[in-house]
């Protein structure tokens, strides 16, 4: 399965940003998404997800890494709409995280569109 997923998102490979590059997990800021970003800033969350790390900008990073946070933010804007789905399939191919089997069926049936 990863790769399945290395073939069709080829963004997984990044190791500095991306799913490998943090904890699986959801984001230490809000808590809805998938983490993404490693950050160092003073605002203190060690990981945020695309939208997060968007709303935070520059606070998120230290003053030595403004360019990496800047650069870590483009890769992610560059992400397709369904990078978070994307995410956890890559946690769960690599045994990091486990889905609740209910879960995943209605993710699946939302996925295809199914409104049941």
């Amino acid at each position: 399965m990863r790769a399945q997923l290395r073939e069709l998102a080829p963004w997984l490979d990044a190791t500095d940003v991306g799913p490998r590059a943090v904890d699986a997990g959801t984001c230490d800021r809000c808590g809805q998404r998938p983490r993404l970003l490693p950050t160092c800033g003073p605002a203190g969350w060690p990981a945020l997800c695309r939208p997060c790390a968007a709303e935070v900008g520059d606070d998120g990073w230290c003053d030595g890494h403004l360019d990496e946070g800047r650069a870590a933010r483009a890769w992610a804007d560059a992400l397709p709409d369904r990078w978070a789905d994307v995410v956890v399939a890559w946690w769960v191919a690599t045994g990091e995280v486990r889905l609740d089997p209910d879960a995943a069926a209605e993710r699946v049936r939302a996925a295809l569109g199914d409104g049941t």
